[in-house]
């Protein structure tokens, strides 16, 4: 039987081969364009692509502090981190250099040709601390730090080579024609474009795409896959394929933004729903899912604020008559199902804004805001008639005899009065109604509340 989750993982790698065959088909079968270009556009592509590549990074950042088991966050980070970087160390070499623009095209190759190494490297560690993570090796905080200290030496050199501090005489590109040299364009080309074929293979092997983060992380291998090949096919540096290829970067850094987004709002809104069910069962009572005792005196003590003689406020407090003798009879998983029946009885016949507690074991309580004492009446009375009407056959054997239940009711038309005090008048009331031969409705008398007796 496949389930719901096994189903997103097959969804997930299903969409990553269809897009990963149909960019593919259409990067291949685009016809050759030999036409040269300047790099007017890269610094626009560099700056956008850059500040996407830091902000990604610092989401993987932001994700570790919250998951610290999960080191693999921390190569990625550096990552791209590392590639942002570069790629403003980049634009600095274009605007700040005044060189010929072979020169300017063969630094450019170059610090890409660095970042390119350091992504790849990361990627690979990356993977490595994922598929060993649930074994706790003690030398995963060592290949840490050799991450942090390859990332501060791969930027050392990327700075003092930008900066002209350090000379290097690698040619990449033919200052005349700027055609990609051997052996960039065959050996090297064709072995990070392998790299990169294994990156992608192991990311869907060892994480089958089980989440919308591991889907973005296959987005931005496939991107890498892509750029190589493309840069494969155009042997030029300022031809087209150099543009395409910076295209699908500042694409698929794009897609990595919005999956890491998604992936954040869906924590979210999973965190808030875990954070209501948690309320909500901190004020229910488990058996009846009424509101409990807690509860129900926190919103009295709130609505008597509210109570004006224009907007009384009236409370009712229930008790099952002789329940004792029910438990005793039939036991007492008996008497939880007459005490769920009744919290469903109670529910229905109440308003909806109305408060339904259970304050006790067979105790309800019921707050009614903005009703006297009469329409307080006419729901206890309805209550307590349908309780005495219901039998074992219409409540499917929940009550097991015929049940009863005494109520008393207070009415309030002043704000300043205690929450305790109405308590305690509405509970004297509901012994007033048990003295009284139980299964009846007992208003606690105005004149008795004028005396303010606890």
């Amino acid at each position: 039987m496949i389930t719901s989750l096994q189903k997103k993982h097959k969804n997930n790698i299903t969409f990553f081969l269809l897009i990963s065959i149909g960019t593919f088909l259409f990067l291949w079968l685009t016809p050759l364009n030999n036409t040269h270009y300047a790099l007017s556009l890269y610094p626009i592509i560099a700056t956008f692509t850059g500040a996407l590549h830091i902000q990604i990074g610092s989401f993987m950042i932001m994700n570790y502090l919250s998951y610290r088991k999960n080191k693999h966050l921390l190569p990625l980070a550096c990552a791209f981190h590392s590639s942002g970087i570069i790629l403003f160390m980049a634009l600095y070499i274009y605007f700040a250099h005044s060189v010929p623009k072979s020169i300017i095209f063969n630094d450019i190759a170059i610090l890409h040709t660095l970042r390119t190494t350091l992504t790849t490297g990361l990627f690979i560690v990356a993977l490595y601390l994922y598929k060993k993570e649930k074994s706790q090796q003690k030398y995963h905080k060592a290949i840490v730090y050799s991450v942090f200290l390859w990332c501060i030496l791969h930027l050392a050199v990327a700075v003092l080579y930008s900066t002209n501090t350090l000379p290097l005489s690698l040619q990449l590109i033919d200052p005349v024609t700027f055609e990609w040299l051997f052996p960039w364009h065959g050996l090297v080309i064709c072995f990070f474009i392998s790299l990169w074929v294994g990156i992608v293979f192991f990311i869907l092997s060892l994480t089958q795409l089980k989440n919308q983060f591991w889907l973005s992380m296959s987005l931005v291998a496939l991107s890498n896959l892509l750029i190589f090949t493309t840069l494969f096919k155009y042997s030029y540096m300022n031809s087209a394929g150099w543009y395409l290829a910076r295209g699908v970067e500042c694409l698929s850094s794009m897609a990595v933004m919005t999956v890491l987004m998604s992936d954040i709002f869906h924590r979210f809104k999973a965190s808030r729903q875990a954070y209501a069910l948690s309320y909500e069962n901190s004020v229910r009572d488990p058996m009846t899912r009424l509101f409990n005792r807690g509860y129900f005196y926190n919103s009295l003590s709130h609505e008597i604020k509210n109570v004006n003689p224009q907007k009384p406020l009236s409370i009712i407090f229930c008790d099952i008559d002789r329940f004792k003798s029910v438990n005793d009879t039939w036991g007492h998983l008996q008497g939880d199902r007459v005490i769920i029946k009744l919290a469903e009885l109670m529910v229905s016949l109440v308003r909806d804004h109305d408060i339904v507690a259970r304050i006790g074991g067979e105790e309800f309580a019921i707050l009614l805001p903005d009703c006297d004492s009469e329409s307080a009446q006419n729901i206890a009375e309805r209550i307590r008639k349908q309780v005495e009407q219901a039998t074992p056959a219409t409540t499917n054997g929940d009550f097991p005899r015929t049940i009863t239940v005494s109520l008393g009711i207070v009415s309030s038309v002043d704000g300043t009065m205690a929450a305790e005090q109405l308590a305690d008048w509405a509970d004297r009331a509901l012994y007033m109604a048990k003295n009284q031969g139980r299964n009846r409705v007992v208003v606690f008398p105005k004149e008795l509340m004028s005396q303010n007796t606890v």
